[in-house]
Parts: C-alpha cells; sequence; structure tokens
C-alpha cells in the first residue's frame, strides 16, 4: 500500500523570524476548586443541619456566592465530595511568573431569623505558575481546596 500524502492546504500567517505574540505573553488562570468540606460539630442554633455557602473573591467586581440560591445542608461529620472539584473562582491575570495574588475566601453559616454567620475568612495566596492543594481548619469547618495559577495561551 501507499503513503498517504498530507497536502498542506493553509499559509503561514507570520514573517520569517516573528513569533506570535500572544502565546509568549505571561497570562495566568487563577482558579480555586473545593475538593470536600467537612463539619466537625453542628453550627446550628437548634442542632439541626449546617447551612453552609461559598463566597470567594473580591467584592463587588468578583465575588459570587456558591450555591448562588439555597445552601449545602451538612450535619456533624458529613463530608461534601463533589465527583469532580467545583469551580469556586476563575480569573485571568497577566503577571510575571513567580508572582503571588491574594484571593479572599469566605464561608458563611446561614441561620434563619439571624444574620449569617462567617465561619471561615482566610486570603488565599496564590503563586502563579504552579498548582497545589490547601486545607483550611477553622471554627469546626475543613475545606479542603485544590488552589492554581497555570500559564495559558488565551
Amino acid at each position: 500500500m501507499g503513503r498517504r500524502v498530507v497536502k498542506k492546504v493553509y499559509r503561514d500567517t507570520y514573517a520569517r523570524g516573528q513569533r506570535d505574540t500572544k502565546e509568549f505573553k505571561d497570562r495566568f488562570l487563577v482558579r480555586v476548586e473545593l475538593i470536600s468540606i467537612k463539619v466537625l460539630e453542628d453550627k446550628d442554633l437548634l442542632g439541626n443541619e449546617s447551612e453552609i455557602y461559598f463566597r470567594v473573591g473580591q467584592r463587588p467586581h468578583y465575588s459570587s456566592r456558591i450555591p448562588n440560591r439555597g445552601t449545602m445542608n451538612l450535619e456533624k461529620n458529613e463530608i461534601f465530595q463533589p465527583p469532580e472539584g467545583i469551580t469556586l473562582y476563575s480569573e485571568f491575570r497577566d503577571a510575571p511568573r513567580g508572582g503571588v495574588t491574594q484571593v479572599p475566601f469566605h464561608v458563611f453559616e446561614r441561620d434563619p431569623g439571624k444574620n449569617d454567620d462567617k465561619i471561615i475568612d482566610h486570603d488565599l495566596a496564590i503563586s502563579l505558575g504552579s498548582s497545589d492543594y490547601k486545607v483550611i481548619t477553622q471554627n469546626s469547618v475543613k475545606v479542603k481546596l485544590k488552589i492554581s495559577g497555570l500559564r495559558t495561551r488565551y
């Protein structure tokens, strides 16, 4: 059998020696993903399920409520593990490699008839050009996160 000949049907769009500047820019995708959350003791006033939600990012531009309606109901020692990590925050950032960006991370507990309690108030330091896992334990709530600031072409 003969070899198949592949015909090139497109043209080179750059002059000889010229590079695509978009491809070599220092642009990173900063992302925070939830791996799991565990409530170590009841946070509800009546001893019922804890009603938890997240706020990640700086308000008003990047702050988002996860889930955007309702709450995640967890009992004592119950673990919430999504089948794949839930993306809590993502942002494109132009910065030199090795830089560090700060992302505010908050976990709230909702009680009816009372203002929402801030259980976790933490600033995540995400180093650009790397990926890491972080465990935050505060006020009897344990949160496992995957934080990454990986280089992107877009």
